[in-house]
């Protein structure tokens, strides 16, 4: 069933209604900023801040201050298991153009956070590659695991850097500041 991933509206639901669409796309043409998602469950999906530094998961470098958009994934577009439970997926996407950047953020010391988020940007990936009718006119080729409280690279990540690049043909960076 196609998916648009990067228009879709942001609905929620409460109980057996459904409120008003949310915001879940945003931009930005700030030299740097911030992407930022409140703690677990994803009630709210992920966004952009350019003011509260010490909210941000992960620190964009967005260099020639070009328009940058933001469009929240988690807790935003519905991807569901054959079963029709829903799927695990990463928080949202950067746009540059016909750039896509897919980042999933985490805001743990917790061991097992780097592989769930790669299953989680793996998902995510492939379900865009399969189901949105547009994914033919945008250019992929790395992808994100950003923690606040691990920010520099840990050690022991080749076999899940190897693991996301046989499932999606992309480079996994383990990093929290992403240059664009």
């Amino acid at each position: 069933m196609p998916i648009d991933f990067l228009n879709s509206p942001c609905t929620k639901s409460v109980g057996n209604c459904k409120i008003a669409s949310i915001t879940c796309k945003s931009t930005t043409t700030n030299l740097t900023f911030g992407l930022c998602d409140k703690t677990p469950p994803p009630t709210l999906p992920a966004y952009i801040d350019t003011v509260n530094t010490t909210d941000w998961i992960a620190e964009i470098k967005n260099n020639s201050g070009k328009t940058i958009f933001f469009k929240a994934i988690d807790a935003c577009v519905e991807i569901y298991k054959a079963n029709g439970d829903p799927e695990s997926r990463c928080d949202g996407v950067l746009i540059d153009g016909n750039k896509l950047t897919f980042v999933e953020l985490k805001d743990r010391a917790s061991t097992g956070w780097l592989s769930k988020g790669r299953k989680q940007l793996t998902i995510t990936i492939q379900n865009f590659l399969l189901n949105d009718t547009n994914a033919s006119n945008y250019n992929m080729t790395e992808a994100y695991v950003c923690n606040k409280q691990r920010p520099l690279t840990v050690t022991n990540i080749s076999t899940e850097v190897q693991q996301f690049k046989n499932d999606t043909g992309l480079i996994l960076k383990v990093n929290r500041s992403i240059n664009l």
